[in-house]
């Protein structure tokens, strides 16, 4: 269920769900089971009786519903109502949001009744797997390898499955032909993140055990191409957080020339920018850059395990403003902080060469769902996971900081939706040529 970009900023440009591609991908470019049939359902909105005459008309024997914050309620929804009416039918959920934490919330309960097994991390080997089991049993299911299973009284864990090496041998959505023309692509270079902030939701820090290669890079952005894609998203958790993985980047743009003609979007960390990216910025042109500063405040970093950023970060991030757009990200409520130090937080990113955005903290599966401390007496919508109140933060004050942040976007010209703010700072150009 892809839901629109915050406040349609983006205008008419289309960002279609890519995860689940890279699924259905995996599936459909399994070689050794040509014979399957595979649909995809994205409806793009909250409609539960829509995606079940979807299912229903489809008649499938498995499903795999990818979730996140905005779509576990409706398509939690959708696989009740499928498994009551076809018992038989296997449902697989994965995706950021598919962790036992979020299942066992009580407006998730009984996740044994309709949802045969949850994959808590990268899904397209596991799902490929299970599509090609001759018999989709609940036994079956015990023999794959990587799998969380639900039961009436608890959760079970099949056989752990070793982390994916080869990455090149993942199928392509873009080569295969599975994504739409016009729309925005996604690239990958590598997968996992170094850091293990108690907020973000990429979890635990992974080493990064493989990379995708300067070739298959390559091969996607002359895919994107053909696609005629107005605007590439890296999808790593940071530009320059694997050295590796950003010079395979570097190298098939080198190649293919392509990242000149679309707009560029990534995350990046000042901290350990280096020369080279620079360099990197300067070659493709105009760019957006996410700073995920959330804070000023060290030790609120160093309560949630966030590295701090370098003494230097003022200084990087108005370098980077000088070449490219950026725009910082803070978040507010976060336990730990106070409504003081999150408006120190405020006025400073305010004061930067920059966009702000502002998130309401939300308690996500493998962060704060999981890693929050007891004494941060956290209480969360079991919907949408915003913080309704934490340490420091009582469900008052973090109604009047909502407020605060409503009437200063608008005396800004700013932008509001229902759990961020965003403020306009001074931009380069961004103007981009649609390949011909």
């Amino acid at each position: 269920m892809t839901p629109r970009p915050d406040g349609d900023e983006l205008g008419n440009l289309q960002l279609p769900s890519f995860g689940v591609r890279r699924i259905q991908a995996a599936v459909v470019g399994d070689r050794e089971n040509p014979a399957h049939t595979v649909k995809l359902i994205d409806l793009a909105r909250d409609d539960v009786a829509g995606y079940v005459r979807e299912i229903l008309a489809f008649d499938p024997e498995l499903i795999g519903f990818s979730i996140f914050v905005w779509s576990t309620p409706t398509l939690v929804a959708v696989a009740r109502e499928v498994k009551r009416r076809k018992p038989g039918c296997v449902i697989v959920f994965g995706g950021p949001s598919a962790r036992p934490a979020l299942f066992d919330l009580g407006y998730y309960r009984s996740a044994h009744a309709y949802l045969d097994a949850l994959v808590e991390g990268d899904g397209e080997i596991i799902f490929r797997e299970i599509a090609a089991l001759a018999d989709l049993s609940h036994a079956a299911l015990q023999r794959v390898a990587g799998l969380t299973l639900p039961t009436e009284h608890g959760w079970h864990r099949t056989a752990a499955r070793s982390g994916l090496t080869d990455l090149d041998s993942l199928p392509s959505p873009f080569q295969l032909g599975l994504m739409p023309a016009g729309a925005v692509a996604y690239v990958e270079t590598y997968r996992g993140c170094p850091m293990s902030c108690r907020f973000c939701e990429w979890g635990k820090p992974e080493a990064v055990r493989a990379l995708f290669s300067a070739d298959y890079i390559a091969a996607e952005l002359r895919a994107f191409e053909k696609l005629k894609a107005p605007a590439v998203f890296l999808l790593d958790a940071g530009l320059n957080l694997n050295i590796r993985g950003f010079r395979n980047l570097r190298e098939a743009h080198r190649r293919t020339g392509f990242l000149k003609n679309t707009l560029f979007w990534a995350e990046v960390y000042p901290s350990v920018i280096r020369d080279e990216h620079f360099e990197f910025l300067h070659e493709i042109g105009p760019a957006y850059l996410g700073v995920g500063m959330q804070s000023m405040d060290p030790m609120v970093l160093k309560l949630h395990e966030r590295p701090q950023d370098s003494p230097r970060f003022e200084e990087l991030v108005r370098a980077l403003a000088t070449v490219t757009n950026i725009e910082l990200q803070i978040i507010f409520a976060l336990p730990g902080d106070t409504p003081d130090g999150f408006r120190r937080t405020l006025d400073y990113a305010l004061s930067l060469p920059a966009s702000l955005r502002v998130y309401h903290c939300l308690v996500l599966p493998d962060a704060l769902m999981t890693r929050g401390l007891p004494d941060w007496d956290m209480r969360f919508d079991a919907r949408n996971l915003a913080m309704i109140s934490c340490k420091d933060w009582s469900e008052e004050t973090i109604a009047a900081m909502r407020g605060e942040l409503d009437r200063l976007a608008r005396a800004r010209r700013g932008r509001l939706g229902q759990y961020w703010w965003s403020f306009p700072g001074p931009h380069r150009a961004t103007a981009m040529a649609t390949p011909a």
